[in-house]
């Protein structure tokens, strides 16, 4: 076994990552096992297909799911994202603002979206106007919001973010229902920047945001192209390197090339323009061109800018027909004049203008919503079952509002901990099968122990030290194999293992004391007692003392909380046992939170009470062991003897006593039993032996210090292997039976009997405020099915 010295003490420990490497180093691989996902039904596939060939029916559902997870349920959308994804000024808050026929998002000189814009469009024919509501970490929430208010809130956002001069990762969500929309959900992030301009290098943020959002699940790509050629177009190059290379991405991209206007003039013909395109299209991307009208200033107010883009947002569909219907009509007179009689590539004629790119993501959105259908559907299901549980408990719930019926209930739940906690310590079969997962390896319970609070909580002067120990515990090559660290256990065995484990190590951390070779000659002092004479047996006591006090106190306080935190553990799963599959388990289960955890809390209390007491006393039994030096110890067996006694003598010596003893014991006989005790006590009165030579150099040689070092090492040894017999008694008594008595006396009791109970217990308003939620909620769930099968009755 790889070994540190216990004696050097001053040198720095392992960090906690330090020693969970080590451990990790040695723990075998373990297989995953993974689960595969239920089918969804014929049912419901049956119905996603019949609905998917009537949109209107199709929308129609999509807009009360859409609502029902984002109002009541408070989840994201079941259904599509478009991630918009382009470099700076690129116009992707225009693009989406035409999507939503709203002016809601800035756009102004370089990067005006500076954090995520998550926003789902709900169609809803009832709305006069539109309806926003907009929240996120970073600004207040508002609901029922007007369009020109959510502007104001949201261009105020960016405008701060730019005057700090940084990005945010935190999204703002926007939930828009209008009767203008179509059913769809963007995410609108800030623009790509190619180049390092003033200010901070914002770019890696930048990064990171749009990464991110490209991982979240149920997004497509929206890419907005700039109108240049394919290798001016930088967001290409960034969506190859952050997304692992092109064949990652492009399948799952529409794009978008905006400012088209901007090519219009050098793509005056058919022949130039197919020119133009032939390297995206040879990448496999199809454009889809779009022209915005611009404002020639946008360095505005916020009022005066909103009424600008409302208006330029009104004329942008006619001046886009207008547009290109110039620049087909410039094809043809070069056709007419035979200077260019070639004819625009298909795929992108059919592609011009902002609608060709609407009803192509339309398309795309429609399908992708009827193949997730019946995943959605079956989630539904899901849900309003969970919601319909959740009422019930909380109905139930409210009926513990009365101190006096929640103390009986906390009564009933103490005497089950108490009589399940005796259990798992005696051993218990039952909860092995019940919570098999909550059983434990000697591995679970080292790092449990040190992912504790408790770990470096104080517990007596010695906690300082205590990292000399796990340090220890992650350096062994192996856990020995008697302590079966491998086996799964839970309660009373736990804390078998824990001890023989301490004992284990305890051997392993046996110290060397030849290393205090070079400072034993100084320990031996001068004129000791005014004797002119080397004090051999002073320097004995010193490296006795040293090298136990070293290693026995820190151990013992790992000790005591490691078998602490087993005790902790074991209270955690009684509550959880006594709430699955007994009589009173669905009462149980009711228990105010803020009840379990003054629970919790009190027994925590209480735990480290006992566990201060316990470490106090083992420490104080094992102070005396080392602090003198006793050469008739039992288990010490000097290798030599003095001059007077020979190992043949002893041997003889040995026999007799045993036969002595054994003769007394067959007997049976109370007086025989004393008459031989008091026979050993005056032998051993008498008896001579042998513990340090007596004779001795003026000045304290070499040979003579090893001498020292060897006759201390035997001690040491014998030491160690009566301590830890002793120490089993101190824990036994102080630790695991004191826990067992304090449980009724120290926890059960003195809780039922000092608790203000109408203190702790208070009107619980956030039941009542969930129940109305949930109540809500299972309404919205049940009208979304009855929708459903509406639907399919019509089909």
């Amino acid at each position: 076994m790889e070994t540190s010295s216990s004696l050097q003490v001053s040198k720095a420990t392992m960090t906690a990552e330090d020693r969970r490497r080590l451990r990790q180093e040695r723990k075998k691989e373990k297989k995953t096992i993974d689960t595969a996902q239920q089918p969804t039904g014929d049912t419901d596939e049956r119905f996603a297909k019949l609905l998917s060939k009537n949109e209107d029916q199709l929308l129609e559902f999509v807009a009360k799911v859409n609502k029902v997870y984002e109002q009541k349920l408070k989840k994201d959308a079941p259904f599509m994202t478009f991630v918009l994804c382009g470099m700076q000024s690129s116009g992707k808050s225009t693009i989406m603002e035409r999507f939503m026929n709203a002016v809601l998002n800035i756009v102004q000189e370089g990067t005006g979206t500076r954090c995520p814009l998550d926003t789902t469009c709900i169609h809803d024919d009832n709305m006069d106007s539109p309806s926003c509501d907009l929240r996120g970490d970073e600004i207040p929430t508002g609901e029922d919001l007007s369009v020109d208010e959510v502007f104001k809130r949201i261009t105020m956002h960016n405008k701060k973010l730019a005057e700090e001069d940084r990005f945010s990762t935190k999204p703002l969500r926007l939930v828009y229902r209008s009767k203008d929309v179509q059913n769809m959900r963007f995410v609108d992030c800030p623009g790509i920047i190619s180049n390092k301009s003033t200010g901070n290098d914002n770019r890696e943020e930048i990064k990171n945001i749009i990464s991110m959002e490209l991982e979240r699940p149920n997004s497509k790509l929206c890419v907005l192209l700039e109108a240049t050629e394919f290798a001016k177009n930088p967001v290409i190059e960034f969506l190859d390197t952050s997304l692992g290379g092109r064949q990652k991405w492009i399948n799952n991209a529409t794009f978008l090339m905006t400012k088209f206007d901007k090519q219009t003039h050098d793509s005056r013909s058919a022949g130039k323009a197919n020119n133009f395109f032939k390297e995206f299209l040879e990448n496999e991307i199809y454009p889809h061109c779009v022209i915005t009208p611009t404002l020639p200033k946008e360095d505005l107010e916020p009022e005066k800018l909103y009424s600008e883009r409302m208006a330029l947002l009104d004329r942008a569909d006619k001046e886009e027909q207008d547009a290109f219907r110039r620049w087909l009509g410039e094809h043809e007179v070069f056709r007419q004049t035979d200077y260019d009689k070639a004819v625009l590539d298909e795929r992108i004629s059919s592609r011009l203008g902002f609608e060709s790119a609407k009803t192509a993501m339309r398309e795309i959105m429609l399908q992708d919503t009827a193949r997730r259908l019946p995943e959605v559907l079956c989630d539904l299901r899901i849900e309003l079952s969970l919601r319909e549980k959740e009422q019930q408990r909380l109905l139930d719930m409210q009926k513990f509002n009365d101190p006096q019926e929640l103390k009986t209930v906390v009564g009933l739940l103490l005497s089950e901990i108490d009589q399940r906690l005796h259990c798992y310590l005696d051993g218990d079969l039952e909860t092995s099968l019940k919570f098999p997962w909550l059983m434990q390896t000697l591995d679970d319970e080292i790092e449990e122990e040190e992912d504790s609070e408790w770990a470096m909580k104080d517990l007596n002067h010695y906690t300082d030290r205590e990292n000399h120990w796990r340090d220890r515990i992650s350096k062994l090559g192996e856990y020995p194999e008697e302590v079966q660290p491998e086996r799964r256990f839970l309660g009373g065995k736990q804390y078998h293992r824990a001890m023989d484990f301490f004992h284990a190590v305890m051997i392993d951390a046996l110290p060397d004391p030849f290393e205090l070779e070079q400072l034993v000659p100084n320990v031996t002092g001068y004129l000791s007692g005014g004797l002119q004479r080397e004090n051999w047996e002073r320097a004995t006591v010193e490296i006795v003392r040293t090298c136990l006090k070293d290693i026995s106190h820190p151990g013992i306080n790992f000790l005591v909380k490691h078998v602490g935190q087993i005790f902790r553990r074991l209270f955690y799963v009684a509550l959880e046992d006594i709430r699955h599959g007994e009589e009173l388990s669905s009462m149980f289960q009711l228990l105010p939170r803020n009840v379990e955890s003054y629970l919790n809390q009190h027994f925590d209390d209480v735990l480290w009470k006992l566990m201060k007491n316990a470490a106090e006393k083992t420490h104080l039994a094992i102070e005396p062991m080392y602090s003198t030096v006793n050469p008739n110890l039992p288990t010490f067996h000097p290798t030599d003897f003095d001059e007077n006694a020979t190992n043949e003598s002893a041997k003889e010596s040995y026999l007799k006593k045993m036969v002595n003893r054994f003769e007394s014991l067959v007997i049976g006989s109370g007086s025989e039993a004393r008459r031989y005790l008091k026979e050993e006590s005056r032998m051993r009165a008498k008896s001579k032996r042998a513990f340090l030579c007596d004779e001795r150099t003026a000045m304290i040689t070499n040979e003579e210090t090893n001498k020292i070092l060897h006759r201390s090492f035997e001690y040491i040894i014998g030491l160690i292997e009566w301590n830890l017999v002793n120490l089993r008694f101190q824990i036994d008594h102080y630790l695991f039976m004191e826990f067992k008595s304090t449980m009724k006396r120290s926890f059960v009791y003195e809780l039922m009997t000092n608790t203000n109970w109408e203190e702790l217990v208070e009107p619980d308003k956030e039941t009542a405020q969930r129940l109305i939620e949930v109540d809500d909620e299972i309404k919205s769930l049940k009208e979304s099915l009855q929708e459903v099968q509406h639907m399919n009755r019509r089909f």
